[in-house]
């Protein structure tokens, strides 16, 4: 954890926050420090009824309101990081099968690993850029197309969903201090690594329950100004009004109440604090209830205004902007989506 990020940004405890609580959390003393960053250490809850304790782990603070559920459900993630060679992680892999989470981690490291970062890195077999029929980098070209229509402007700035984080460091390289937030611990370790090490490293899913490691250099443009932290974007710990800006690329459509997580954007924004969201609206029932889903694009600009967020940029002028996003599978198979653009300002 950057502690220029934790000074600037200020958490509060996300677990009072749910009752509209603005309780600082505070680093306790004892923590792992190298340099300005906190790689292990303790964030305590101020709140005199509360007193909550939130783990940074490997340079990650975990900050949601229930900690247990999500140590319950993520420890075990966690921890396969230390299988610490290819020829291991290959042979737990084929002993566990394809529909263990062991592989479904690898499987989605692979995916999100190659659009972010495979410009970057170079797999075991020599292949690397441009040699995969779905060449990577949808993530940023969304992204771009974004900042095209509304650029970032003063204050810190908050990437939601930010998966692997190549967006977030993209959005550093504008001069802002920039946050990343995922509740996906094996995806933000993509992004960490970056920052840690300088380096990309990932498992590229081939076929089937085949892999290979790509791994590269990643010296990118304003990673002093970037960090990741575990955060529920349902349930940002975060004081009302702390961003200028807050991009949500194909997130809206993955969270249980996408209602609610337009309402916490607007309440994360500062005044005159600009949005940009995409969503392709393909609606799933493991990640989003039936009776949450929004019928389209009209769906989405009401909740918008709802939420005290006018249409900025070309929403304005009531323009609809979509791009298309490829996301690959494996050698011989990729998904194509259609995603479409909103814009909007605090007032």
């Amino acid at each position: 954890m950057r502690l220029r990020h934790f000074e600037a940004l200020g958490p509060v405890c996300p677990a009072c926050r749910q009752s509209g609580q603005n309780h600082p959390l505070v680093l306790e003393p004892g923590a792992l420090r190298e340099g300005a960053d906190v790689r292990a250490g303790l964030l305590r809850c101020t709140g005199p009824a509360c007193g909550q304790a939130y783990p940074i782990v490997r340079g990650v603070p975990i900050l949601v309101p229930d900690l247990a559920t999500w140590l319950t459900a993520n420890l075990h993630l966690m921890l396969q990081e230390a299988v610490e060679t290819d020829a291991v992680e290959a042979v737990i892999g084929a002993a566990l099968g394809p529909d263990a989470a062991f592989n479904l981690v690898r499987q989605q490291q692979s995916t999100y690993g190659h659009d972010h970062y495979g410009d970057l890195g170079t797999c075991e077999d020599g292949a690397g850029r441009g040699t995969d029929t779905t060449p990577p980098g949808s993530v940023r070209r969304a992204l771009a197309l974004a900042l095209s229509h509304l650029p970032v402007e003063d204050g810190p700035v908050l990437d939601i969903g930010c998966a692997a984080g190549r967006t977030t460091f993209d959005l550093a390289a504008t001069g802002n201090l920039v946050l990343g937030i995922d509740l996906n611990w094996q995806l933000l370790a993509i992004g960490r690594g970056v920052l840690d090490q300088g380096r990309i490293s990932y498992p590229l899913r081939r076929s089937g329950n085949r892999f290979e490691r790509c791994t590269g250099r990643a010296d990118l443009p304003g990673a002093d100004r970037v960090d990741f932290w575990v955060a529920d974007a349902l349930a940002m710990p975060f004081p009302s009004g702390r961003f200028g800006h807050v991009v949500g690329l194909n997130v809206l459509d993955c969270v249980p109440e996408p209602a609610r997580l337009i309402q916490e954007i607007s309440r994360a924004l500062a005044a005159g604090g600009r949005l940009a969201l995409c969503t392709p609206f393909d609606w799933a029932s493991h990640a989003t209830p039936p009776a949450q889903w929004l019928e389209g694009p009209d769906a989405v600009r009401a909740l918008l205004v709802s939420a005290g967020l006018a249409a900025a940029g070309t929403e304005a002028a009531h323009s609809s902007v979509k791009t298309q996003w490829h996301i690959r599978l494996h050698d011989n198979s990729a998904v194509q989506y259609t995603t479409h653009f909103y814009f909007g300002s605090k007032a």
